[in-house]
């Protein structure tokens, strides 16, 4: 059986999935939804596909409360940060620097690149 449990004091939320229930019941019910959505694209029916779509997408009541918890769950953005490479002339050696995944290691590698 699926159920949500919520949790507001320690702002916890937990999904729980019947796994087997994903191939029969979960496939053919978004297989039906996108075949809808194609249909209202197909046949270029603004309205119906706009009320059908904002149905699926409102947020209110106890699903505005599972959306603040996870928004305040939620893990800082990534930061791609490359490492840069240092050649010495004097050696031949090739040096790798690598950088904090943080906004300063992002300007720091740039930085240091002399672009």
């Amino acid at each position: 059986m699926d159920t949500i449990i919520h949790d507001k004091q320690s702002q916890d939320l937990k999904a729980r999935v019947d796994r087997s229930r994903v191939v029969t019941h979960g496939k053919p019910a978004l297989g039906r939804m996108l075949l809808r959505l194609h249909m209202y694209r197909c046949t270029v029916d603004v309205e119906g596909c706009r009320g059908y779509y904002e149905d699926l997408s409102r947020v209110d009541g106890e699903y505005l409360e599972w959306r603040e918890t996870v928004l305040a769950k939620q893990p800082p953005p990534w930061a791609f940060v490359q490492a840069n490479t240092f050649l010495d002339e004097s050696t031949g050696s090739v040096t790798l620097k690598e950088y904090d995944a943080a906004v300063e290691g992002v300007i720091q590698s740039w930085a240091e690149r002399s672009v």
